[in-house]
């Protein structure tokens, strides 16, 4: 089992990294966009997504984007077994992680469980938001706390990916925390009433 799941991730993994220059710029402009045209923004008071690492998509249309608005914009940081959030705008001081992942140097942190929408790179996902990360359980661990029954606030979780990137089912394990919607180049899809109702286009 843990093979097939590293065979699956190194597929996956390598057909995002096959993805051309020329056609990665337009994708991730399409995704930027998509981001950009939901109601997140006006929405969302808390937003964390992350700066690309190993072919993941580019957000860097919608940190400006989001830097110069309304909401406030953090990046994860490793801490231990563990993600924390951290405030940045664009432009801000980075520094590299020991996976060589830059994040920001500041001090000032918060836990997901403070956030209103965290977007996060997935490695795969299927139709119904359950997803294939790089295999640390960085988010896992992070997420856990959504598993409680008796835990309401919960921020909005937004897979970010390329439609390449999807496959025909994954089953989920215990520990995974389900997506509330997913956003490649082809757009928006939704899995909860939550994300249908929070990512409508204003009108």
């Amino acid at each position: 089992m843990l093979q097939t799941a590293t065979s699956l991730r190194q597929l996956l993994r390598q057909q995002r990294n096959n993805i051309s220059s020329s056609d990665r710029a337009k994708f991730d402009y399409s995704i930027n966009q998509s981001i950009i045209k939901t109601a997140l923004l006006m929405r969302s008071p808390k937003i964390a997504s992350y700066l690309a690492n190993d072919g993941e998509p580019a957000l860097n249309l919608f940190i400006k984007t989001c830097s110069a608005g309304p909401s406030n914009h953090y990046l994860p940081v490793l801490s231990k077994q563990q993600l924390i959030f951290s405030p940045y705008s664009w432009g801000d001081e980075l520094k590299n992680n020991c996976f060589n992942i830059l994040e920001p140097s500041t001090k000032h942190v918060l836990p997901a469980r403070l956030l209103s929408t965290i977007l996060i790179p997935l490695v795969g996902f299927d139709h119904q938001g359950h997803r294939v990360g790089m295999g640390g359980g960085y988010y896992d661990r992070t997420l856990s706390f959504m598993l409680n029954p008796l835990c309401q606030k919960k921020p909005l979780l937004i897979g970010i990916a390329y439609s390449v990137q999807k496959i025909e089912e994954i089953k989920p394990q215990p520990w995974d925390v389900p997506l509330d919607a997913v956003i490649t180049e082809r757009g928006l899809s939704c899995f909860s009433i939550k994300a249908k109702h929070y990512l409508r286009t204003p009108s």
